[in-house]
């Protein structure tokens, strides 16, 4: 592999989940956990004509939320959280699977096509973070679980931001990267708190 170097006034680091130790700390300031999603074959006329019509995109109210919505082909997706590991079988999707059957009965007849999933990054008091530790350069993370839409417009902001050096060109202040106390205990507290969640959504 060829090293690059490239010398620029201004940076934006926004890799969320994936940033590894690209930046002092800022690895132990969130909890990187798993988003699983599953899609079926695309539905018939009559059931894509009935189910989320219009371009709908939801998401329940649930402590630990499940998403839905179809693709252009019609097929319908769900996703949810997963497994604090990387997924190694169809059967660790099979939580996301029966949570579309019982929003949707009417497609329990319809096939998984396609099951993957990624990394989003959680923090501790789940909003985005704003970090700029040196002159020019400004850190975004925190998306939970919302990063296309987020990182989008956010975007615009910082690059807003980084051209004009005015903090209210950005929707959040910038505070110093702050590592989560015990941060190296995250998959045991993740996997307890996520149990929590469940026997909560599950008593209502």
């Amino acid at each position: 592999m060829i090293g690059v170097s490239v010398t620029a006034p201004r940076v934006a680091i926004c890799t969320n989940a994936y940033s590894g130790k690209i930046w002092p700390k800022l690895q132990r300031s969130y909890i990187a956990a798993n988003s699983f999603q599953v899609a079926t074959s695309p539905l018939s006329s009559d059931l894509d004509a009935r189910i989320m019509k219009d371009g709908i995109v939801a998401s329940d109210t649930r402590r630990l939320l499940a998403y839905f919505r179809k693709d252009r082909d019609g097929r319908l997706l769900m996703g949810g959280r997963g497994t604090f590991g990387d997924p190694t079988s169809p059967q660790d999707f099979s939580h996301i699977e029966k949570m579309l059957v019982r929003q949707f009965p009417e497609i329990e007849e319809y096939p998984i096509e396609y099951r993957w999933g990624g990394r989003v990054s959680i923090t501790q008091d789940f909003l985005p973070h704003l970090h700029e530790p040196e002159s020019g350069l400004v850190i975004m993370v925190g998306c939970q679980g919302r990063g296309m839409a987020l990182q989008s417009k956010m975007g615009e902001w910082i690059a807003g931001y980084l051209e004009s050096g005015k903090s209210d060109a950005l929707p959040l202040p910038l505070t110093k990267i702050a590592p989560i106390p015990f941060h190296e205990l995250r998959r045991l507290y993740v996997t307890a708190t996520i149990a929590y969640f469940m026997l909560r959504d599950a008593v209502g």
